[in-house]
Order: C-alpha cells, then sequence, then structure tokens
C-alpha cells in the first residue's frame, strides 16, 4: 500500500535530448528553419522580421508599422482579415520587439495552406489606408496614455532608460506625442527598408507540400536584407536613484537594476542559478523575506532579461507607499548576504532540482521548442546551449554563488527607481 508520508524518489535531470531544427532557403534566398512533430494536428508559422528598435532611430515607427500590417491588406478590410482567420479556426498575434518584429499564426494542419495564402497577403500587400493609420495611431496613443498613469510601467520603462541610457535602442520609450506626430509617408518607408527581411519559422505538424507552400507564397517576393544597424552606445545614467512622485498612484513601484550580458556571455549560465536563489521563483529568498515573513508585498521578482545584444538585470516589487524604504532596505539586505555567506548544499540542490524540473516542462511541444531555439539562434547560439545549461545548473556551487555575486552584484552598479505617491 503506498504510504504518502513518504515522498517519490527523485532523479536529478542531467542530460537533455531536442530534436534538431533543420534549415532551408526559398529561391529568393529567405531561410526557414522547421521542426515537425506529427503528435499534434496544429502547426505555428512565426515570420521574425529585422525591424525591432534597435533598427529605428523612431521608436514609435516600429510598432505602429506592425500593428498596421492587421488593418487591412490591398484586397481585404481588417475585419475581412480577421473572418477569414477566423473561418480556419486560426489564431494571429503581432508582437513588436527591441530586437525583431513577430508576426505568428496558429493554425490546423489541414489549412497550412489558406493560412500561409492570409499570412503572405498580410506581410506582403498591406493596405496602408490613411484612415486605418489615424484610427491605430488614435488607440495606440490612448493605449499609451493610460499606461502612464500605472506605476509599474512607468517605473519599469525609466529603469531601462536610465539603465542603457535613452538614445541606446534598448533605452528609449515611447510617448504619446511621439505617435500623434508619426506621419503615414514614415511608416510606409519603414516598411519599404526593414519588412522585406524576415526569416520564417515553423513548428507542429506540416502538410508534406508545406515547403512547396512556401515557395508558392513567400519564395517569388523580393528578399530585401536590411542595411541599417543601430550600434551600442556608450552607457549614459541619468541618475543613479530616482524617485517619480504622484498622489494618483495607489502603490509604489520599485525597480532596482543594472545593465549586463545575454545568453553568449560565459558568466550566463552560472548567473541564472544565482539569480534564481535572490528571486526567481517563488521559493526565493525575496519572496521568502518580503512577501512571507514581512507582508511587504504580494510577489517580488528578479529577472536578468537578455536581448539580442546585451542584456539587463533587475529587481522588481510593488509596495504600499509606507513599506518603500522596508523593502529597498530588504532587498539590499538579501544582495548583500549573497556576497558574505555561501549558499547552504541543501538550498543549492533545492534551486537546481526546480531549475531543471521547470525546464524539463518547458520544452513539451514543438511550438516551446521553437520558440528555445529562436531565443539562442540570434544570440549566435544553437540547441546544443539547452545542453550546457542543465550541465551548467548541475555544476554550480556555493563557491561559484559567491564570487559572481561579488562580481555582479555590487552595490554601486544599481540604478534604482521608485514610482509611487
Amino acid at each position: 500500500m503506498l504510504d504518502r508520508r513518504i515522498a517519490p524518489s527523485f532523479n536529478a535531470l542531467r542530460k537533455i535530448h531536442l530534436p534538431d531544427v533543420k534549415e532551408t532557403r526559398l529561391n529568393n534566398g529567405r531561410r526557414v528553419f522547421y521542426l515537425e512533430d506529427n503528435k499534434t494536428q496544429v502547426f505555428k508559422i512565426d515570420l521574425n522580421v529585422r525591424a525591432g528598435s534597435w533598427y529605428s532611430q523612431d521608436y514609435a515607427v516600429v510598432p505602429l508599422t506592425l500593428k498596421l500590417l492587421n488593418e487591412g491588406t490591398q484586397s481585404k478590410t481588417a475585419k475581412q482579415l480577421a473572418d477569414k482567420f477566423d473561418s480556419y479556426g486560426s489564431f494571429v498575434e503581432f508582437s513588436p520587439g527591441f530586437d525583431h518584429c513577430t508576426i505568428s499564426v496558429y493554425g490546423l494542419t489541414k489549412y497550412f495552406s489558406q493560412n500561409l495564402e492570409l499570412l503572405s497577403e498580410l506581410i506582403l500587400s498591406p493596405g496602408f489606408s490613411e484612415q486605418s493609420f489615424q484610427s491605430l495611431k488614435q488607440r495606440e496613443s490612448q493605449k499609451v496614455r493610460l499606461n502612464l498613469e500605472k506605476s509599474n510601467y512607468l517605473a519599469s520603462v525609466t529603469l531601462r532608460e536610465n539603465v542603457f541610457g535613452p538614445e541606446h535602442p534598448y533605452g528609449k520609450r515611447i510617448q504619446p506625442e511621439d505617435i500623434d506626430s508619426l506621419e503615414l509617408n514614415t511608416v510606409k518607408s519603414f516598411y519599404e527598408s526593414h519588412f522585406g527581411d524576415f526569416d520564417i519559422m515553423l513548428s507542429g505538424n506540416l502538410p508534406e507540400v508545406f515547403k512547396d507552400n512556401l515557395e508558392e507564397y513567400l519564395g517569388s517576393s523580393d528578399y530585401k536584407v536590411s542595411n541599417a544597424s543601430r550600434q551600442k552606445t556608450d552607457i549614459n545614467h541619468a541618475e543613479k536613484s530616482l524617485a517619480i512622485n504622484n498622489p494618483k498612484f495607489v502603490q509604489s513601484s520599485i525597480r532596482i537594476g543594472k545593465r549586463l550580458f545575454n545568453r553568449s556571455h560565459e558568466d550566463y549560465l552560472q548567473f541564472m542559478v544565482l539569480n534564481e536563489i535572490l528571486g526567481g521563483y517563488f521559493g526565493s529568498r525575496l519572496m521568502k523575506n518580503i512577501r512571507e515573513e514581512k507582508g511587504l508585498t504580494y510577489g517580488i521578482y528578479s529577472q536578468l532579461y537578455a536581448l539580442n545584444h546585451e542584456g539587463y538585470f533587475f529587481v522588481g516589487t510593488d509596495v504600499n507607499s509606507e513599506n518603500e524604504a522596508l523593502t529597498i532596505e530588504e532587498i539590499h539586505k538579501e544582495i548583500e548576504i549573497l556576497k558574505s555567506q555561501k549558499v547552504s548544499n541543501e538550498e543549492l540542490e533545492t534551486v537546481k532540482n526546480y531549475m531543471t524540473g521547470t525546464f524539463a516542462g518547458s520544452i513539451s511541444s514543438p511550438f516551446s521548442i521553437m520558440d528555445k531555439f529562436k531565443a539562442v539562434h540570434y544570440q549566435g547560439l544553437n540547441l546544443s546551449f539547452f545542453q550546457d545549461y542543465i550541465e551548467a545548473i548541475n555544476s554550480v556551487n556555493s563557491e561559484s554563488i559567491l564570487s559572481l555575486s561579488n562580481q555582479y552584484l555590487r552595490t554601486d552598479s544599481f540604478t534604482q527607481v521608485v514610482v509611487g505617491q
């Protein structure tokens, strides 16, 4: 009989096997990456366009150009386009970003060709009507105005702006007036110079003729490689500590962070374990101290955000205004403990097991595996990175955590932003 007082046996994850993502090219030179899985009846198509903020001096033009593609084509209105996708049971996403803009379609395999035809029309034959553009501008401008009234949004963009500098492509922010002043000709020009340069990523159950379909709908158009490229700029910290006060804010949002590295850096993998210990999961030190023991917040977290060219690390939380000072004090206290005391073997093993177990659960579908491939591919890596990830987690010891903490968590290297009453 099963004794429920005894925990089941547990074997630590030591090795993983991820299927190979294959690559081909269309006749026009456009790159295609695909991962086939016939265990499902659905597929996903990603068009990754080199058109993020890294490629534009005008940050507002990036999301406006991408979202205007969804406002109709040369032969279909926005409603007709949406109705067509709906009729196939498909779902479309538009995701602007710092490094890429992505258009994603999820659909049923039996309608692969029909979805691809619609997608090709959307990306290659946009309508770009003045009426649709003005309507989109109004909605997006209002959205930004509403976001600026949220303390957590304002804290996050202000931290990023000061960590990288306001002129760095990763430090820019959108203001409502940037959207209001944008003209359709600027959007058209950005589309012409950037949106012909995209990679195609396919995953899931793909029909046997999917390559023929790709050639038919995306293989004959011009593959315009974008020559525009933004270079990294020097750090330009406006302040090391900023406070934005507004009596309308219900809570105070705290962000403490610094410029750091991405996945290609030699210390990235081991730093991920350090981050997990500090604030990367529900059992982290920040959660135990500031949420569970002191009840200062509902949640607090730390994260290393890895972009294609570099990254940044931050701690974030929202608290009542009277708890601001104590929360900041406790954050720095936990950081100092990591810099002065070795992590116990028991805590380290708990974190390692959590990280490897979570990773194992994150590669359960072809979509998620392709997402991981996309995350590393544009940083000059391949899927073997994740085998290294597992090995690095298992090899971390308390000495390396102590060393990394002292190297990267120096108090004088952080920028602090508090937005609240």
